[in-house]
This record gives structure tokens, sequence and C-alpha cells, in this order.
């Protein structure tokens, strides 16, 4: 209905308004003012309704972006450890903090380890100290047979510390202290544990019976290996013997946890072996320090040996303490697409990796954090570049390109631990760098640890004919080469025919001072065993494995063997009846190629060190070869790096690993000897001016250099340079100084006495030491089968350049100034001239010889004399064969003669023929 419209009207007596001034006065009516609209209800409700939702849309805008800002602002908090405490204790957060002041946010648990050096223990003192849990040493070394008196092995504390601990409540562990090097010592040392716990009645009267009650372990059994008395048991066989030792216990009941205790030392060279895998979970590792510095799994951190006995309520003045630990950690991978690897473990710590093969593929990485809804502590995932990987809250890393390196870092939400991940996309290369037949210099070997630094993943090696030749080198025989190479940070060296030119059994001993391995796979010594088979060293912990060897970058394992030719071997023979032959080639390489095969390696190299004739490099790579590194060439071909470049270069070669799992081999020019010399300066500079610099605090961390060097693809050109160079000059100071180090060794060796020079009783009937000299050459010459000599051919022993030694005590000094500097003994042909020339000019040759002219029969004549002397001889000449280092021959020589030098050395009597001695 319209609305009816109304005329407003002033009321009866309102006052007029006024007229406005300078208005006209009017009486006419006044327009009528339009009414207001009367409102409509349903039109009114539906302004309402739109004004409601447009402030609930506003509302809801509003509420995303904060929301969104506040999401993208959250994160991991900044961490709270509370006030530090004293060195080993803990906090009111309940925090341990280490000697320095630094929190162990891993440490969980406290506790200590005893035995009868700690006395009788009040452990309610130590349980009212803090002490969580105890290990208790229950004795050392095997089960008494009855046989021998005095019998103690048991730990005297042992039942009064199990006793006690049972009484308080302490959880508590025990540990044997071994001395096992056969499987049947280890079982007799089971066979003690087994007694002392209860789990068997003692074998003879005179023992403990502790059967009536039996101690329940709440730790494991831990075995202890640390004595120098086991340390030429070989790592192989002391995972035996530990697998020998555990097995006994369960034979006797024993279903509790089984752990091992050694150094940080131990664990990363000798516990490398596959072997040591099972008990990897329950490692009790020692390392006096306030940080462990070990990545790889374990449970238990022994961490100091000097907390106040006192405190603990122990009578000796100190005490060990340990704890338990639990450290955020990477375990492994829950989905992935395409072909992803990592977490893997490299060397003797473990290196968080995943690789992936393109764009667009993924992998979710796990955490040994449980998750929120099972009591866990929120994690935080990040990537430092996401136009290389990003990473979701649940750690799904997905590629967003085909090549390129990031890192994924995952951070608990207290902010207390943080792990991190390299992830790297697409293709991946290790270089490979090696040399051969440095005749024992180490001029480049500086230079090749700076290369090798300052390439990221690469691998160093020695090809061969590298251990003798020159003055330092003779004065060990080869030991100062195998510890230069380790100096230098080589990862393998490998064993050629020349290097073993004076017997294997001084160059045993020697590889035994030098660490990382050394390959002769195919080389056999006089008994048919292998050479280098196995090795030990206890000063380095390190293992010579001849046979083969696999080392690890980038997550993939790369496997090395050495093959020598069996022809050539079987011309050689060593000094001393100490002759070396080889396994068929063929055979050898077929062996050890099926060998790194079954342990999982991703490419397999052959280093040849002496090559035979034919198409030998063919039929390698048929046969499962990836690649071929050949110490007798000085140039590449098909797969295959001539590393024979003496000392003008390193050889080079990438492995490039390929998405989909294959290997490529890319052949590089090599490094010349120019470009090192030119990269030194650079190197010293650097050196010079981080000398000056105050150190990084992570400078001494390698996981962050690691971790740092393998994210330079990603980083700009400048600062990927300058990070090389640095990691350059790093390795070329180290290095060098270590050199330096060696040959001052050389020094200390050259003034220590070797041998007593005594005087003949009967002067008169001496040989001259010249005469000697040559009669050692030809003795060389005569225990050679393969000389290649004509039949019937003579031989003329000649010493040059020779000084008798003043009679007394001879360093090595001495000797070497008595015989010609750096001289090699060399088998030659030369014309029958040149050979009367020589004897004429006053050379000392053999005794017998020396008593009459010497009158060589034809044109053509051999001789064996030293690479000095032929320098002198005034004609051409041929060298058949090159027996190496004069010194190194008569000091074993005379090594032999005087019982290890244990005796004093005199020259033989002169023969006597009825002939006048001859001058």
């Amino acid at each position: 209905m319209p609305e009816e419209r109304k005329i407003y009207r002033a009321p009866a007596g309102a006052a007029k308004t006024p007229a406005r001034a300078g208005a006209p006065r009017t009486n006419a009516p006044q327009p009528p003012r339009r009414p207001k609209r009367r409102p409509n209800k349903r039109r009114r409700s539906r302004l309402v309704l739109g004004v409601c939702l447009l402030c609930l849309l506003v509302t809801l805008v509003v509420s995303l972006v904060l929301t969104r800002c506040a999401s993208e602002a959250e994160g991991p908090a900044q961490p709270d450890y509370g006030t530090p405490a004293a060195a080993w204790q803990k906090n009111e957060l309940g925090y341990y903090f280490n000697a320095s002041g630094q929190a162990i946010p891993a440490a969980v648990l406290k506790g200590m380890d005893v035995s009868k050096f700690q006395g009788e223990v009040d452990w309610e003192t130590a349980k009212n100290a803090g002490i969580d849990f105890a290990i208790i040493r229950c004795g050392f070394g095997g089960e008494w047979d009855g046989q021998e008196e005095g019998w103690a092995q048991d730990d005297p504390q042992w039942r009064r510390n199990a006793d006690e601990c049972t009484r308080l409540g302490i959880p508590f562990g025990t540990y044997l202290y071994s001395y096992a090097t056969t499987v049947e010592e280890a079982r007799s040392e089971a066979d003690h544990v087994a007694r002392l716990l209860g789990l068997t009645a003692p074998p003879q009267e005179g023992l403990d019976d502790y059967t009536a009650t039996p101690y329940q372990l709440s730790y494991p059994v831990y075995y202890d290996l640390e004595d120098k008395y086991i340390s030429g048991v070989f790592p192989a066989e002391m995972a035996e013997l530990t697998e020998a030792f555990f097995s006994r216990l369960e034979e006797y009941g024993y279903t509790g946890k089984q752990g091992i205790y050694a150094s940080l030392n131990w664990v990363r060279a000798r516990f490398s072996d596959p072997g040591f895998d099972k008990w990897r979970d329950n490692l009790w590792i020692a390392r006096f320090s306030d940080k462990l510095g070990y990545t790889g799994t374990y449970d238990m951190w022994q961490s100091t040996y000097s907390a106040p006995g006192a405190d603990y309520g122990v009578q000796s003045e100190t005490v060990d303490l340990d704890f338990v630990m639990r450290p955020f950690a990477l375990t492994g991978l829950t989905s992935a697409n395409g072909k992803a690897a990592g977490p893997v473990l490299v060397n003797d710590t473990r290196t968080d990796e995943l690789h992936l093969d393109g764009k667009d593929t993924y992998a979710t990485l796990a955490t040994n954090e449980p998750g929120e809804d099972a009591g866990g502590r929120r994690v935080y995932w990040t990537t430092s570049d996401k136009t290389v990987a990003t990473v979701d809250k649940n750690g799904t890393v997905r590629a967003r390109t085909d090549s390129g390196e990031c890192t994924i870092t995952a951070t608990l939400a207290d902010g207390t631990e943080s792990i991190s991940c390299l992830v790297r996309v697409g293709d991946i290369t290790v270089p490979v760098f090696a040399t051969a037949n440095l005749a024992g210099e180490r001029t480049t070997l500086a230079d090749a640890a700076a290369l090798k630094a300052s390439t990221p993943d690469s691998i160093l090696l020695d090809a061969g004919n590298a251990l003798h030749g020159t003055t330092s080198a003779s004065l060990t025989g080869g030991m100062d080469m195998l510890s230069a190479f380790s100096a230098a940070g080589y990862d393998l060296q490998a064993m050629a025919l020349e290097d073993f030119a004076y017997g294997t059994t001084r160059l045993l001993s020697d590889a035994n001072m030098g660490s990382g391995p050394s390959l002769a796979s195919n080389i056999l010594n006089n008994e048919a065993t292998a050479v280098f088979y196995r090795s030990t060293s206890w000063n380095r912990n390190r293992v010579t494995n001849g046979m083969y060897t696999i080392v690890e970058r980038a997550g993939y394992k790369i496997g090395f063997f050495a093959l020598n030719d069996t022809a050539q071997a079987a011309q050689y023979s060593a000094a001393n009846g100490e002759y070396i032959t080889a396994r068929d080639w063929a055979d050898t390489a077929k062996e050890q190629i099926a060998a790194l095969q079954n342990a999982g390696c991703d490419a397999i190299l052959a280093v040849a060190s002496t090559a035979p004739a034919g198409d030998w490099q063919k039929a390698l790579l048929n046969s499962g070869v990836t690649a071929i590194i050949d110490a007798t060439a000085s140039e590449n071909g098909t797969n295959v790096l001539g590393a024979g470049l003496g000392l003008d270069g390193v050889a080079r070669m990438n492995l490039v690993f390929t998405q989909g799992g294959g290997c490529r081999v890319e052949l590089q020019e090599p490094v010349s000897a120019a470009a090192l010399e030119s990269s030194r300066n650079r190197w010293l500079s650097l050196s010079a001016a981080a000398a000056t610099e105050t150190a990084q605090p992570d400078a001494a961390d390698p996981d962050k250099d690691t971790e740092a060097a393998g994210g330079k693809d990603t980083a700009a050109p400048t600062e990927t340079v300058d990070e090389a160079q640095q990691a350059g000059a790093e390795a070329y100071a180290y290095a060098a100084a270590k050199l330096s180090a060696l040959d001052a060794d050389d020094q200390s060796i050259l003034y220590t006495p070797l041998f007593t020079y005594a005087e003949n009783p009967d002067a008169s009937r001496t040989i001259s030491f010249g005469n000697y000299l040559a009669a050692l050459y030809a003795g060389i010459a005569a225990a050679d089968p393969a000389s290649g000599l004509p039949e019937g051919a003579a031989v003329e022993a000649m010493a040059g350049g020779v000084t008798e030694p003043e009679y007394g005590d001879i360093t090595r000094g001495d000797l070497m100034n008595a015989l010609p500097a750096t001289a090699r003994i060399q088998l030659v042909s030369t014309t029958a001239d040149a050979a009367r020339a020589l004897a004429d000019s006053g050379v000392s040759r053999v005794y017998q010889n020396s008593l009459t002219e010497y009158a060589p029969a034809g044109d053509v004549v051999y001789l064996i004399t030293d690479s000095t002397t032929l320098a002198s001889l005034g004609a051409d000449y041929t060298v058949l064969r090159d027996y190496g280092d004069v010194f190194w021959a008569v000091r074993m020589n005379i090594n032999d003669l005087t019982n290890n030098f244990t005796e004093n050395f005199t020259l033989p009597e002169a023969p006597q023929y009825g002939v006048g001695r001859r001058g």
C-alpha cells in the first residue's frame, strides 16, 4: 500500500524563522519538504545480513593472513639450557655439562665404571651424587684351568660391587678386560664371565661360586678390547674372537645385551670391519674430552677419568664417568620414488647424504625422535636452497632441479639439537688422482695433498714403483715413503715389483709403521703366501690389507686391487733368498672382482703396477672392472688412466655416478708439475695469511668443513674458489709439516748407531771393504735365475766410490758416507775396452778376481756395479737389471751377518790360494 504523503506544518505559537539577511521578504508559500521513507523490514534484514557476511569475510581473510604470517614466523625456539652446572654435573633443567661449561643435550643418564682400583665403593654416596648406573669390572683374561699357581683374575671387588648395586637398586652392567688372541682364549674368557654372573658353577676348586644368586644385569656385558697385548690381532680376527666370546656366553644361557668397549681410535680404525656390525648399537666409547666427536651409532661415552673420587664414594683419587647418549639423528628413509640413497656411513663417522636422481624425485627422511602423538618433540625442517630441493613438515625432500646440492636441516622444537643432511641431485663426480714412479722423492706429495683437499670427494693414490731410490728413502728401506704417503693424505698405495727389490721381511715391518692400505694383490713371497695379505700397526691403529681395499666417497663404494705381471715377477728375486713371485693375473683379477662385487662396490678399479704383454686392458674391462690405473704408462687409453708420470705431474680421472645407478669414466688431462708448482705459491700465501687471522669457531670441526665443501656448487663462484683454495692451503701446510717431521726423524736415525764394526784379529788376512761390496754385488747377480744373461756368460763385479769405515760404532750416516751416494746396483752390458779401463781405474773387485789382471773374453762383457761408477764408464752401456739402492742392499746384508745387528760385523778373511795378495 502506497505510503501517505504528509505535509509538515509548524505548530501553533511557534516562533517564525527570521528571514536571512539580504533575502527578499515574500509571503509566497514555501515548497513542501519531502517526507522520510518509511523503512522496509525485509530490505533492512537483507542489508544487515550483507554487512554481517562482509564482516565475516574480512575476519576470515585477516585471520588467514595472520595465521599464515604466524606460521611463517613459527620455528624452533632458542635453546635454553639453564644455568651451567659444574663439570659433568646436571643442572636444574636436567642438562649435563662438560668441563668447559657447555651443555651435553644428548646425555640422558650418568654412570661410573669401577674395578678393584677404586677400592671399596660407598654406593650410597655414589647414588646420592647422581649416579644412575654402574659398569663393574668382573675380571680380566680367561678362566683358571687349575694349573697355574697364584691365579687371581677375578676382580676382588666384583662381588661386593655387584651386591651393593643390587641392594640399592642401582642398574649395572659388567665388563671383562680381554687378552684373547685365539678363539680358545676368547671362549675361556666367556667361561670366566659366565661363572662370575652365576650362570655356571666353578670348573674346579679354588674359584668362587655365584650360582646361588645369579646377577641380573640391566646393562650389557662389555668385551673390553684395548690392551696392547692384542694389538697384533687383525680386525677381522678380532671380530671373530668377539663372536666366539658372546656365542659361548649364549651357550651358558646369557640373553642380555652384548657390548664392546674401546677407545675412539680403535672404534674408528679396527671396528670399521663389517664383522663388528652387530655390536655397533652397544658401543661404549672412551674419549676423554669435552666432546666425543663421533657420529656413528653407539650407546655410551666414557668422558673423563679424572672426576673427583671422594664425590662419588670411591677410595681412589679419581673415577671414570660415563653417559648414556641419545643424540638426535637421522635413521633412514621411510619412502622414496626413483633412485634415492641415504643417509650413508662414510669412513669412521656417519655423514648424512641424500642422493636424488633428478627433478620431482623425492624421499622422506626419518629421525629417531618419536612423533608428537607418541610424546616426542616436534621437528622443524628447513632447506638451504629451495631451488634445489624443498622439504615439508614431515621431512619429505623433493628435488626441484636436475642437478645441484643443498642442505636439509632438522631442528628440535626446543632448539637444543639439530642435524643436517646434504642433498645431491643428479650425477655425482668423484675425482681420482694417481701418482707413480716417484723414485722415493717427496717433492710432489704436499702438492698432491693440496690437490686432493681442494677437490671435494676426491681419492688420492700411488700406483707403485715409489719406495726406493734416494737417500731419505734408503734410510729405512721405504718406511719413510709409506709414512710420507700417509702424512700427505694418500688413501692407498699399490706395491710394484721394484718395491720388493730387497726382500719382503723388512718391507713388511716398515709397512706396519705407515698408515693406510698397501695393495699387492697377486704378489707372493718365497713361501707362496700373499706378501701383504694383512699387516697392522699399534701406533696408528691402521690396517694394511694387501688383497683389496674399499674407499667410500659421496656414499659410493669404490673398490681397488693391484696386479703385477707374473712373467716379470718370475724374473725377480730378492736379497737373501726372498723370492718374489706372482699368482696368475687372470685368476687373481677374477677373485678380487668377485670379492668387491660381493662387498657392494659401485665401481671397481684395477691398479696395474707392472703390466704384461697383450690386450690385458680389454680383458680386465670385460671382467667387471670400471677403470684401470696403469703405473707403467704415461698416456691414457679407453677407461685407462696412465699414472706413470713420475715427478712430471699427477694423473686424473673422474668417476661420474649417473642417474639410475651407473658409473661413467671421464679421463682428464694430468695436473702438470708446473701447475702444481704454480699452485704451491698460492697455498703458501694462503697458509701465511691464515696464520695471522683469528681461528674461526668451526675451523677445528672436520664435519662442518666437509659439509661446507659438499655445498660448493650452489655458492657463488668466487666463494667456491676461496673455499677450495683455503682447503688446499691447509692440506699443504699440514702435509709439509708432517713431511718435515719425517725428515727430522730421518736425521735422528742418521746418527743412531746401527752396528759395531770390529777389526779382524788377523787384519793381514782380511779383505777390503770394497772387496766385500763387490762380492755382495756378485752374489746378487748369481742369485738371480732370470737375469737374462746368455748361457755361460760371466759377470764381473766392481765396486767404485767406496771408502773404508773406521772401526767401532757405525751409524747409518757412517755407512752411507762409505758408499757411493744414492747409487743403485745395476747389471749392464758394455764393451770389453770400457770394462778393462774401469778395472784399471782403481775400483774394487771380488777378492779372488782381484788377484789377477782383468782380462775380458769377447767384445761384449757383463758388469754388475753401482750407477755412480757406471757414470764414469766413458762408454755406452745397456742396463739389463736394476737391483735397487746400494745402501739398502749393504744394510740388509750386514743385518743378516750380525743377527739383526746384535753381533759385531767383521770382514771375511781373505781366501788363501797360494798366490800372494795383489795390492
